[in-house]
């Protein structure tokens, strides 16, 4: 496929169930299957289940920010570049920079939640290094071939799998229901976490469980029609929203909050509480790995349109905007993304995996928060463009959901914590060498032409 210009574009072949599965696939993975241990460690269970409210409702406020910036100009890369339109090249660099650097430290927490979930089967894997990463490895670069295969095949894996993992979490729905007991609900894990002190960084924690949402954004160059990504965008926020507040609810009225902070696999152990046997928390063990597959395709896709669009913009050495001629999907993004992806799992399988796991998180909703606060920042400068008479009662109403999805970016950020601020500020530095590479080289060039 060409563009205008006569160049080469990814391929415009993902539908409606595509584009769902995609951005309902990179939400659903093992954020929520932890959240109810996370959520008992950080907080008492009413004020985990507000967190996890406001953080879907903050999560809605950017994804119609979101939907307004990729219909008005449906490319691949949205808040990047809606950000170089809007702010510049270097603001552009840091908001896609940052997103990129999110997806691959995302999937080494993703793929290390769902591994741990397989333990319950084979304890083997949770003292075998060499065996976890090697199934690691597998997982990772099955989908990296996938996808540099075609986007449309990617597209119906996703759905496939998106199907197949929310049978099961309907299936504990239903069980979970049935053994609910509000006495848990007035539980702690300790006497500290009562009251609301816990509550903004339950907000920052859940917001890990949302990543995600800007999929059909992110891949808007691929979609077939522009009004496809605002119906896969607000349909897979509110449908993951509501799922999410349903089994965390469930989770905190059939288990007590000590010994959901102290379970490493807190559904499958509610789902054998409830039911008395060994296998119903396999049933739900299995959910949480197949979520967590489903999850590293769906990140996969993203992360190599990221670098493809970086790329393009020439804010990224130009390599990275290579499309496979055969199957129109940025081949060198997408393997540059699995050999990181396996030099950053090597390290977390030989050193301590557990805290890293939590170091993953944290530092992947850090970085994910530049882009969501840029993106806000960006829809309302494009948006502003265009209003007239300009006023301030104008530019408000043209531009309230942006600022309180800008608002809620910024409150996130700081309930992530200083430590995570100031790693997430570093990782961004780290990048600066590589644009200014490609920006003395495009000055280079325009001079050569000139001459």
């Amino acid at each position: 496929m060409e563009d205008y210009d006569g160049k080469r574009k990814l391929k415009r072949e993902l539908g409606l169930w595509a584009t769902t599965a995609i951005v309902i696939g990179q939400m659903l993975g093992t954020g929520i299957f932890m959240a109810p241990q996370g959520l008992a460690q950080l907080a008492s269970p009413a004020v985990g289940v507000l967190g996890m409210a406001a953080a879907g409702i903050g999560t809605l406020l950017l994804a119609w920010t979101f939907v307004k910036m990729s219909e008005g100009n449906p490319v691949t890369g949205s808040a990047i570049v809606n950000t170089k339109d809007a702010f510049g090249p270097l603001p552009a660099f840091m908001v896609g920079w940052s997103y990129w650097c999110g997806c691959w430290i995302a999937n080494g927490a993703i793929i290390l939640g769902g591994l741990n979930y397989l333990s319950y089967f084979f304890p083997v894997l949770a003292t075998d290094g060499f065996l976890k990463y090697g199934l690691t490895l597998a997982v990772l670069w099955f989908y990296t071939l996938l996808d540099i295969k075609g986007v449309k095949e990617a597209g119906i894996m996703n759905l496939v799998v998106t199907i197949v993992k929310i049978l099961p979490i309907i299936v504990f729905i239903v069980i979970a229901a049935m053994h609910f007991d509000s006495s848990n609900f007035t539980t702690v894990s300790s006497t500290a976490k009562t009251g609301f002190s816990g509550f903004p960084v339950a907000i920052a924690y859940c917001l890990w469980s949302f990543i995600g949402f800007e999929g059909a954004c992110v891949n808007a160059g691929e979609v077939k029609e522009k009004s496809i990504i605002r119906k896969a965008t607000m349909f897979g926020t509110l449908a993951i929203l509501v799922i999410y507040i349903a089994l965390l609810i469930l989770a905190a009225g059939n288990m007590d909050q000590q010994s959901l902070a102290a379970s490493q696999s807190p559904f499958a152990d509610i789902m054998r509480k409830a039911t008395g046997g060994y296998g119903a928390g396999a049933f739900v063990a299995i959910a949480a790995f197949i979520s967590s597959f489903g999850c590293v395709g769906a990140w996969v896709n993203s992360a190599g349109r990221i670098a493809y669009s970086l790329g393009d913009l020439h804010l990224f050495p130009g390599p990275m905007a290579k499309i496979n001629e055969k199957t129109g999907t940025p081949v060198n993004g997408l393997i540059i993304n699995g050999i990181l992806m396996t030099f950053i799992m090597l390290l977390a399988f030989f050193t301590h995996e557990g805290n890293l796991y939590n170091f993953f998180v944290l530092l992947a909703v850090m970085s994910f928060l530049v882009f969501y606060a840029f993106g806000a920042a960006s829809e309302i400068v494009l948006s502003g463009k265009k209003i007239r008479p300009f006023s301030i009662g104008n530019f408000l109403k043209c531009s309230c959901i942006s600022l309180l999805a800008f608002a809620y970016s910024i409150y996130t950020i700081y309930g992530s914590g200083a430590e995570y601020v100031m790693y997430g500020f570093l990782l961004i530095l780290i990048g600066f060498p590589f644009f200014i590479y490609e920006k003395l080289k495009t000055e280079a060039d325009e001079e050569r032409l000139d001459n």
